[in-house]
């Protein structure tokens, strides 16, 4: 039996091809700390590095522990901020469709249809957009404009934030109520929309707002660069050839690389839309197509499911 495809697309994976695209992009980011490597590794290999600078191998060993305990804890603390952060997103995805359904179950189809209607429904959206600027402080100018063209028709100054936006829904939802357009009941359900989305939007500004401490991140780094230069130090005073030279670089590379991931994945509203950052354009663009439908065209070519191009 064939099973036949349909036409909801696939899910975001990353191709095997992809790999050295993702490679490129950590490369590039630690150039400098690619550089500083190459320092070292001249300095040691030369032997301008005094001998008696070297510990000894159960030294080096214990060390290697410890900076593995330590960069294993700070990854897992990042990833865990990343996937928070992912889940809040997702939190505000349906928080807007329910903001949709809920208007459209309160409201008859031709006051749903008219242009109050719909700026009802261009609130949430605007929200999302403006949540997504202000928790990067980045945003492409076509994205700006489609942001720019919602706050317009909601009467709204295009310095309006994200605070505002959210008070000025909720003077709507009270106007609502007060021209009997809905009841003690509707209002509810519109503000427990709202709250909820509010919730989400403070988790996402705490995560933004309150990075691992400074001084962990500054022990970690220190501690692997110090451990790197002991692992480099002792395969060359050890006598090892040049191919022993460089696996001693290739393993001090391998926990520098594993440090600066958990670096930069820590950071999940980065703005230059890497595969170390959310898809946060594709999100926001999910929810305006969904509340909005073909008002978004305009904005549909930033739109990716490839997760190593997000934006």
């Amino acid at each position: 039996m064939t099973i036949k495809s349909g036409t909801y697309g696939e899910p975001p994976r990353t191709a095997r091809r992809d790999y050295v695209v993702v490679l490129l992009m950590l490369l590039w980011r630690m150039r400098y700390d690619l550089l500083l490597l190459a320092v070292v590794g001249t300095l040691i290999l030369s032997e301008t590095v005094p001998t008696n600078w070297q510990q000894s191998g159960s030294v080096v060993s214990i060390m290697g522990i410890t900076v593995s305990i330590f960069i294993g804890f700070r990854n897992t603390q990042a990833i865990g901020r990343w996937w928070e952060a992912r889940q809040l997103w997702g939190a505000i995805v349906n928080h807007s469709r329910n903001w949709s359904d809920i208007l459209t179950s309160l409201l008859p189809e031709e006051q749903l249809v008219s242009t109050h209607g719909r700026n009802l429904i261009r609130y949430q959206v605007a929200m999302a957009w403006q949540l997504n600027f202000q928790l990067r402080n980045f945003y492409h100018y076509d994205l700006r404009r489609f942001q720019d063209y919602l706050l317009e028709n909601l009467g709204l100054e295009p310095t309006t934030t994200l605070r505002q936006l959210g008070q000025a829904r909720a003077s709507e939802i009270r106007k609502l109520y007060e021209n009997k357009s809905i009841d003690a009941r509707g209002r509810e359900q519109l503000m427990n929309v709202a709250n909820a989305t509010v919730d989400a939007i403070g988790g996402l500004e705490r995560i933004r707002n309150t990075p691992l401490p400074a001084s962990y991140d500054v022990f970690v780094r220190m501690l692997s660069w110090i451990f790197g230069f002991q692992l480099l130090l002792n395969f060359k005073m050890d006598g090892t050839s040049v191919v022993g030279s460089i696996t001693g670089i290739t393993l001090f590379l391998g926990f520098l690389m594993a440090e600066r991931i958990g670096a930069y994945v820590e950071g999940p509203f980065d703005g230059d839309g890497s595969t170390f950052a959310l898809p946060l354009n594709a999100i926001c663009l999910t929810i305006s197509r969904d509340l909005l439908g073909n008002e978004t065209d305009s904005c549909l070519h930033h739109f990716s499911k490839d997760p190593v191009r997000w934006t």
